[in-house]
């Protein structure tokens, strides 16, 4: 689930960057916006050459507030710093408590090599908790990281996907 999570952001945040390159080669714009770190919807060297729907689309609020805490936040995340993770479940507090006294357990177990209950200790932890249907990119960051569900967030995503497709391919031909 972490590789597919992993693959989906990048891909994401990567889709846009290669409708920028599309329209900015189409359109023959390498040499006017100069540097190629400036080659994206979101940066303004780009963006000041795109036809008015697609920039009233990417600097509307709602699409901004999307890219910077969502896309780009987890990008970065992803590429420089803790990837987004799926926490393997979900305890009651019991449950946590129970689990962090296993995981004491297994130090012990291995230091005095009993394996049988080292797997034991395993098998016990494994059976704590619930499957868990949010993710994150960080533990401890300021301020602190939000949970978001996994499955709406990918449907959601996939919807803007398609909805800045389809208005990017009505347009993509025009001139600013």
């Amino acid at each position: 689930m972490q590789i597919n999570l992993h693959a989906f952001v990048l891909n994401l945040y990567g889709l846009y960057d290669n409708w920028a390159w599309a329209y900015v080669l189409k359109h023959n714009l390498e040499a006017v916006i100069g540097d190629k770190k400036r080659i994206g919807l979101f940066l303004d060297a780009t963006r000041r050459r795109l036809p008015a729907e697609l920039r009233e689309y990417l600097s509307s609020p709602t699409t901004k507030e999307w890219h910077e805490q969502y896309a780009k936040s987890f990008r970065d995340a992803l590429a420089h710093r803790v990837p987004p993770n799926i926490p393997p479940a979900q305890f009651t507090s019991d449950e946590g408590k129970r689990y962090n006294e296993l995981e004491n357990e297994k130090v012990e177990c291995i230091k005095a090599h009993r394996w049988q209950r080292l797997d034991e200790v395993y098998q016990e932890q494994a059976a704590l908790g619930l499957p868990c249907p949010y993710y994150l990119h960080a533990y401890n960051e300021e301020p602190a990281p939000r949970l978001l569900y996994l499955h709406p967030q990918i449907l959601s995503d996939a919807a803007a996907v398609v909805e800045f497709g389809n208005l990017f391919l009505q347009h993509w031909h025009k001139d600013a």
